[in-house]
């Protein structure tokens, strides 16, 4: 089990009540605040040590239910609270940390979790994020030539951290994360370089939309 130098405590009464999917990306934030990486062994020992009323099994309560975090990760993924995998490891996105904060809140706001940590954490990794999309050669590209760039495919997948075999789903989620970081920056050339590359990639991306279809009246003929 996963050694934490004195966790909160929690009233079940109110934790019992937390939807299971809120529980695990708090116990998720509370791991990074700790430098603890997200493993999935971490993440099941820290939900049962912070919730152990909901993270035990039926029959045997002093053991943590690991089945019943790891179906939680597929639908916090999905929403945009982390992304990763069981297979090697997870990350919060803004938008978990995010709600992190509004789980602590309805925790009772005990938890060790405050707004200056989750501010500077964000900063931080949005600041990698920054440098990421600086360094790559589809922002290269668009700096020097602005609108008139030519950005292929390839260079585009690049700088979302994706391959050639990423689904539209991968991209999408990918950009949405990338504009959160820029956001966070404020940076607003490259919310400038992001919208030119939805646009431009829309196709890709499954956003482009159709042009509507036409009602053709027919004309009557004389009798």
């Amino acid at each position: 089990m996963l050694n934490l130098t004195n966790p909160p405590q929690f009233d079940p009464e109110v934790y019992t009540r937390i939807h299971l999917n809120e529980l695990v990306v708090y116990s998720m934030h509370f791991l990074s605040t700790q430098g603890i990486p997200l493993t999935s062994e971490d993440i099941v020992s820290a939900c049962f040590t912070l919730f152990p009323k909901r993270f035990s099994l039926l029959k045997y309560p002093y053991w943590p239910d690991s089945a019943s975090v790891s179906r939680r990760w597929s639908d916090c993924r999905r929403k945009g609270y982390l992304v990763g995998s069981a297979s090697n490891s997870f990350k919060l996105t803004p938008k978990g940390m995010k709600f992190a904060e509004k789980v602590e809140k309805m925790l009772g706001g005990s938890s060790p979790i405050s707004t200056l940590v989750v501010q500077t954490d964000l900063r931080t990794r949005a600041g990698k994020f920054v440098r990421t999309m600086e360094t790559s050669d589809a922002y290269r590209n668009f700096k020097r030539h602005g609108k008139s760039a030519r950005i292929n495919e390839y260079e585009f997948r690049s700088m979302l951290l994706c391959t050639l075999e990423s689904t539209p789903q991968t991209l999408n989620r990918n950009l949405e994360l990338f504009r959160e970081y820029v956001q966070i920056s404020e940076r607003k050339d490259l919310q400038a370089f992001l919208d030119y590359c939805e646009l431009r990639f829309s196709a890709l991306l499954g956003t482009h939309k159709k042009p509507a279809s036409k009602t053709i009246k027919k004309k009557k003929g004389k009798k």
